[in-house]
């Protein structure tokens, strides 16, 4: 029916872990923190079934900046960010008012500094909003579905060598695409190709 939601995809990847289809069910875990990454249930089972599968990968350390900034922008929804956003933009409109109108000194300066310090809140509120909006619409993940998928050298099934095998419930980011084939990283860096139909999109 064309509808999606948090709770949806939840309930089915609680529905998928309880009949035995692990990869189906991390997919649709992180299909509902890609909705809301707030959700502290679907986090707690997705890492639950994260330590069922037999694929162990040691990520490469982001930069200390960058992984408080995502865990910062992943605490609330998008929605909430963007109506934080709209209502510290109106706090901003107030200050200023505030700074022109104020009668005295005092009031005038602090009516400014106020004004600057929300209206900063606000750019990064809607920054946050824009960035879940970005990751949300990019299809750029995906969860190995079948039992065993082999990752070759290049888009091709005959003369390619084979650089490893990954299993079912491993997340890859997808690079670029050629024909039925999908260029893939892994979290700790190691890339090749893999069947577009060993794969599917989060």
């Amino acid at each position: 029916m064309g509808i999606d939601s948090e709770e949806l995809c939840y309930n089915l990847g609680n529905a998928y872990y309880r009949s035995g289809y692990t990869a189906k069910a991390i997919l649709f875990y992180e299909r509902a923190l890609k909705i809301d990454p707030s959700s502290s249930e679907a986090v707690f089972n997705l890492e639950f079934v994260n330590n069922q599968i037999q694929d162990r990968i040691d990520p490469v350390p982001e930069f200390i900046l960058k992984s408080l900034a995502r865990k910062v922008c992943y605490s609330m929804s998008s929605n909430v960010w963007a109506v934080l956003s709209v209502f510290l933009l109106a706090l901003t409109l107030l200050m200023l008012l505030l700074f022109l109108l104020a009668p005295g000194r005092g009031a005038r300066r602090t009516g400014f500094f106020l004004a600057v310090a929300l209206f900063v809140l606000t750019l990064a509120s809607f920054g946050f909003a824009q960035w879940q909006k970005a990751d949300y619409l990019s299809g750029s993940e995906a969860i190995v579905m079948n039992p065993v998928a082999s990752v070759k050298s290049s888009p091709s099934a005959d003369t390619a060598k084979d650089l490893f095998v990954l299993h079912e419930g491993t997340k890859v980011s997808i690079l670029d695409e050629v024909g039925s084939w999908r260029n893939i990283e892994l979290s700790d860096g190691r890339q090749g190709w893999v069947k577009a139909g060993d794969i599917e999109a989060i």
